[in-house]
């Protein structure tokens, strides 16, 4: 026993080296609810069958590592904010910080025992999303660009975006090759609906220590598709035709596939792995590339930056008494910043391949301990984690689950789920972070998860599931 549980460390030692960070939820760590299997296609299912539409499962989740609500306050007793700090606020961001977001609802879920294995089929709408900001953005919003002085310090703002949204059809498939090892996997076709990406967008303001002459540079280059043909016109994007089109929804297709595999070492320890959202979707349908830099629109523009020296006299009193001064003004600074539309015939975005890597302890058959290393990709990188688990299972039926996610800067991370099968319809509720919805402004996390699903047959043990597939394999033999 002792031998054994020095294994089970070392072997979660050895999956933090190489596993990341995502959004976990409690659902994928339920003993009883056949959408645990969503984390990892080898999930063993117990249940005969199940099936469920339109309120079978919604999750949907923020990640927010960065802008904190009660950082940019100071607060009185009562706890109600009466001054503003933006000094504290901009010191409590990191150099990067990120907004990620994400949405999952199921429209149709269903699956099914054969003698073999496990048969499921999914339809599923998906969003994901993830923008990040350095500091500097904020900073120079509070402070100005007074402290951005100098050649060697400047202002630099870096904006980057990621979003896709996308219709998933997914046919599954898991299977125990032995009483110890369970294996699976979900091939699907993907329908794309919107993408894109940003590959720059970036702008630097230097202060002349002495003048304080302001030059600013800038660029962007991004590329997106849209179920819209944009083009440019007067200086401005528009949308052509101003239509929606619904057969512009089904122009773009990918391929994806999970695979997964789970390993019970004995009775009391098991390991689990597994790689999701592996694939691509060809992006067809009004595809188009967005850059942007500085052009030469006049008396400001030197060398490929933008220079600002000062408000001339005359241009304050164009401004104090001619009310169209400014509209006049606005309209041709932006001959300095002007963005591009190029149609790009096709391209290719991956759908971002998430991991997964688990082990567990089983202290009775009804209390289990896991911990888990996982990445969830939205988009613009994976950040370590590790989440720590604990699941009650009763009388096949019902799940109670607990966890706790640390990572990077954000370590109050409190989950739990409840499930249940009461008389055949499956009702279950999670949240990754409990606090979030007590305080959403400061919390890292926010996420919701529900659905119902109605359950059909007896639950069928992994060992049983050998028996019926070694039936099922000699009655075959015999008809031979």
């Amino acid at each position: 026993m002792k031998q054994l549980r020095i294994y089970f460390i070392l072997m979660l030692m050895a999956l933090g080296s190489v596993a990341v960070a995502q959004m976990v939820s409690p659902v994928d760590f339920m003993r009883n609810n056949p959408r645990a299997a969503f984390a990892n296609p080898a999930t063993y299912v117990a249940d005969y069958g199940y099936f469920d539409m339109g309120l079978g499962g919604i999750n949907i989740g923020v990640m927010n590592l960065g802008l904190k609500y009660d950082k940019f306050f100071r607060f009185n007793s009562q706890g109600q904010p009466v001054v503003v700090d933006l000094d504290q606020g901009v010191a409590s961001l990191r150099r990067k910080n990120y907004v990620n977001s994400f949405v999952n609802a199921d429209i149709f879920h269903c699956g099914r025992r054969t003698k073999h294995g496990y048969f499921t089929y999914t339809h599923r709408i998906r969003e994901k999303e993830s923008m990040s900001y350095t500091r500097d953005l904020l900073q120079l919003l509070a402070k100005g660009n007074a402290a951005f002085v100098g050649e060697s310090n400047p202002a630099n703002i870096d904006v980057r975006v990621s979003a896709k949204a996308f219709q998933e059809f997914a046919f599954g498939y898991q299977m125990s090759l032995t009483e110890q090892l369970n294996v699976g996997l979900r091939l699907k076709f993907l329908m794309g609906y919107m993408d894109t990406k940003s590959k720059t967008v970036n702008a630097k303001l230097y202060t002349d220590p002495e003048t304080y002459t302001l030059k600013l540079m800038t660029a962007a280059d991004a590329r997106g598709t849209l179920p819209y043909e944009l083009y440019k016109e007067d200086g401005k994007i528009k949308i052509k035709d101003g239509r929606f089109n619904i057969a512009n929804l089904f122009k773009n297709y990918g391929l994806g596939i999970d695979l997964g595999g789970e390993y019970k070492i004995n009775d009391e320890f098991g390991v689990a792995a597994a790689i999701n959202d592996l694939g691509f979707i060809r992006w067809n349908n009004f595809s188009v590339r967005f850059k942007g830099e500085l052009t030469d629109g006049g008396s400001y523009y030197d060398n490929g930056a933008f220079v600002f020296t000062g408000v001339t006299p005359q241009q304050v009193i164009g401004i104090m008494q001619d009310p169209q001064y400014l509209p006049k003004l606005a309209d041709s600074l932006t001959k300095y910043f002007q963005i591009n539309p190029e149609s790009l015939t096709k391209y290719t975005s991956g759908i971002n391949a998430n991991l997964m890597a688990r082990g567990y302890y089983d202290y009775t058959p009804e209390h289990r301990f896991s911990a888990q290393l996982m990445g969830y990709n939205l988009g613009l990188g994976l950040k370590p984690a590790l989440t720590l688990a604990y699941t009650g299972s009763f009388d096949e039926k019902y799940d109670v689950v607990a966890t706790y996610t640390m990572m990077p800067g954000s370590y109050d991370n409190l989950g739990v789920g409840l499930s249940a099968n009461l008389g055949g319809m499956l009702i279950y509720v999670a949240t990754n972070n409990l606090f979030g919805f007590f305080n959403p402004a400061n919390r890292t996390f926010l996420n919701a998860q529900f659905g119902i699903s109605f359950m059909s047959g007896e639950n069928i043990s992994r060992s049983e599931t050998i028996i019926l597939r070694d039936q099922a394999a000699e009655a075959a033999a015999d008809e031979e």
